[in-house]
């Protein structure tokens, strides 16, 4: 029991330590949940802050570290904090309020952390203005980030001089060789290269309407792919019931609301929407002014002192402007042209904080959809289903009006201030003819869609889940929604290896690679050896294809640094399925695969990269130094690929190893109460806290564990 502002509170926490309680209010619901998220995840969730605050180069000094820190200052994640709070409306002011009294609460009951204070975190108040900060991190670390990589690349490459055409392998269809043409080229700064990787990720979500499903309810199936790997996991459960509503569901700790959940009335999941909402432009700049297109305006100059561990404080410069923030020498006395960066909708956060507000109150899918329509800073693809068994969708994020001809995948010059698209042209599905969505970072089907999604992520992922509902078509169970997302097929190499078939080696390996991949069976040893050397061959052939058209080094910074290509995949897939052959013809191809067979059968025989990957789950701050006092796992197996629908992708960053997937899958029946989940590493972030560590080897079974009211038998995969 808890003692709340408004009385005792009663709770139970389930077998991982996620919390359950009957509430008075929604107020008290959310102070519940902000007592619960300090207690159990103050040390995430300060440096989750002290990151926002662009602090991470003064707790270890990387080239991950320097190019977060820079890019929070780019788009000044701190700025005009105190005036979002002040524009919280009188709706939500108080849930937010409530949240951090609860937080407040929290912190009083654990106490401040040892380790905090070694790293020079001190306590202080956690407010509207924290919140708020929190938001834009997890709005920008691999999900904006995944929009704003792209041009930036590209910028990079032109910088260098390589040939424009060239690019079109990486662009395909989200450009033009007349855009590429007359882009500008920048002296590129030093600090904004991007070629060194960054951490990227998946999602997948399901949605079946009433008529089509077994239960007489709409289903809802998510499973947001972040770091995993880790203990605790990035997500925190937590169910409350207020009066004759609830509200279940899979948190980021720092924020108020259920970024995946359900109330009575709704249920939502997303996936990241890949919308162009981050503008590069190349900018004409002198002597601390710059030319808008029309005539020459002064800049706006901006230093930030920077904490370096174990080195001398650093001070960094930037230019802001109408346009955006300007990286670079802009006052040099010489005519630089010079990239400016701009993030349309992140000065609008307290609008999406009210969004998430509406959400929570929704009563059917168009308010829902509605709702999620106000979120500005953030591109998502959501899905949604209500009690009356109706499911619908919509993309989210505030998406710039460009130029004729352009996606915003090409720097382009000044152009004036940004202006948002009309909002007639936003993705928005209801009620679907099918009877059910299916969403995985892919482009919207709907008419402009290339504008909302030039360079989605690559096809095998919402290839497959379609095949998989198509499939059934209707009768949907939760156990099928949830044996689609431990799908372990690709049909990225389903599709590929059809047209490869008859220019492949002559080779027995090669025979049954192809024979695999039409009639993959997604388990067992042997579809795991082939889906490796799928995987790889796969790669390598990417790899000579952008080592002939853009460098040796430009195609190992891809391949190895940018995680299986996530970025371009899309694009490059469709170069290599011959659908571009002024870029790819038939003997290129058989070139190609010639040359990477031999590479990628040497490879797929190494013990590190094969599939099944199994990993330690470890601590997410000793990161394994502690692994003899029991803080890290045994290793676990996860059972996917890079692009199967269970998906699992590595890197390494600065030396720091980074594995995503799955971290937290949820279903939903909306005609009964409560949700279904499988998370991995337990509630609390302390080795003795509760439930520390718990549900990894049923995570990796895909067991799933009722929350919220859900009784019956669990969805059997």
């Amino acid at each position: 029991m808890l003692q709340g502002p408004w009385g005792a509170i009663h709770y139970e926490r389930d077998a991982l330590g996620y919390p359950s309680a009957q509430t008075r209010t929604r107020e008290e619901a959310a102070w519940l949940r902000g007592y619960f998220h300090a207690h159990d995840r103050l040390i995430q969730i300060q440096l989750t802050l002290a990151v926002a605050r662009g602090a991470l180069a003064m707790l270890g000094d990387n080239i991950l570290a320097r190019h977060i820190d820079r890019i929070t200052r780019i788009h000044r994640f701190t700025d005009d904090l105190d005036e979002q709070a002040r524009r919280l409306s009188s709706d939500v002011r108080p849930l937010v309020d409530a949240y951090c009294t609860g937080f407040a609460a929290g912190v009083r009951a654990r106490g401040w952390p040892l380790l905090l204070r070694v790293a020079g975190i001190h306590p202080a108040p956690y407010r509207a203005q924290e919140m708020i900060l929190i938001y834009r991190l997890i709005s920008w670390f691999g999900l904006t980030q995944l929009a704003e990589t792209p041009p930036l690349i590209i910028g990079e490459l032109m910088s260098r001089g390589v040939d424009r055409e060239k690019l079109r392998v990486l662009l395909g269809d989200a450009s033009s060789s007349e855009e590429l043409a007359r882009a500008p080229v920048a002296s590129w700064p030093t600090e904004l290269a991007l070629l060194t990787g960054s951490p990227l990720q998946g999602s997948n979500a399901l949605a079946v309407a009433a008529t089509h499903s077994s239960t007489g309810g709409a289903l809802l199936a998510g499973d947001p792919h972040m770091e995993i790997a880790r203990i605790p996991p990035v997500l925190y459960a937590t169910h409350t019931a207020t009066g004759d509503d609830c509200l279940t569901g899979l948190s980021v700790p720092g924020l108020f609301w259920p970024s995946f959940g359900r109330t009575r009335s709704v249920a939502w999941t997303y996936t990241y929407a890949h919308v162009p909402q981050v503008s590069v432009r190349v900018v004409r700049c002198r002597d601390a002014t710059y030319h808008d297109g029309s005539r020459w305006q002064p800049l706006r100059r901006r230093t930030t002192r920077v904490k370096v561990r174990r080195r001398p404080d650093e001070t960094w410069t930037f230019w802001d402007s109408e346009l955006g923030t300007v990286v670079g020498r802009a006052d040099s006395p010489s005519e630089t042209m010079l990239p400016c960066i701009e993030w349309a909708g992140i000065r609008n956060t307290a609008d999406d904080i009210e969004a998430a507000r509406r959400l929570l109150v929704a009563k059917n899918v168009e308010e829902a959809i509605e709702a999620n329509r106000g979120i500005e800073g953030l591109a998502l693809d959501g899905l949604v289903a209500d009690s009356s068994g109706r499911i619908g969708r919509v993309v989210s994020g505030r998406l710039p009006r460009m130029p004729a001809g352009s996606y915003g995948m090409v720097p382009r010059p000044a152009d004036g201030p940004t202006v948002a698209v009309d909002e007639s042209t936003r993705p928005l599905t209801i009620a679907p003819a099918e009877g059910w969505l299916a969403s995985a970072n892919a482009r919207p089907l709907e008419p402009g869609g290339l504008a909302w999604g030039p360079i989605p992520e690559a096809r095998p992922r919402i290839d497959r889940l379609r095949e998989l509902m198509t499939a059934t078509g209707t009768g949907f169970s939760l156990d099928y929604l949830a044996r689609t997302l431990l799908d372990c097929c690709d049909a990225g190499a389903r599709r590929l290896l059809a047209i490869w078939a008859t220019r492949m080696p002559d080779h027995a390996r090669a025979r049954s690679l192809v024979a695999w991949g039409k009639n993959q069976p997604g388990r067992g040893d042997d579809h795991f050896a082939l889906l490796t050397l799928w995987t790889v061959f796969h790669d390598e052939v990417c790899r000579l294809l952008l080592a002939d058209m853009l460098g040796d080094h430009v195609a190992k910074r891809l391949v190895d640094d940018l995680s299986g290509l996530i970025l371009f995949q899309y694009q490059l897939d469709d170069a290599l399925a011959l659908a571009h052959p002024d870029l790819v013809d038939d003997a290129k191809l058989r070139v190609l695969l010639a040359r990477a067979w031999p590479i990628a059968l040497a490879k797929a025989s190494r013990t590190e990269i094969r599939l099944p990957r199994r990993d330690r789950f470890k601590n997410f701050l000793f990161a394994g130094k502690l692994s003899l006092l029991g803080f890290d796992s045994q290793p676990i197996a996860n059972h996917g690929g890079p692009t199967t629908p269970n998906q699992v992708t590595a890197l390494t960053i600065g030396g720091e190893q980074f594995v995503f997937g799955a971290a937290g899958r949820f279903l939903v029946d909306m005609s009964k109460p409560g949700i279904w989940y499988c998370m991995a590493g337990g509630a609390s972030e302390r080795r003795f806290g509760i439930g520390y560590g718990r549900g990894l080897d049923a995570w990796a079974r895909g067991e799933f564990l009722p929350f919220g009211g859900a009784s019956g038998s669990p969805p059997k995969v």
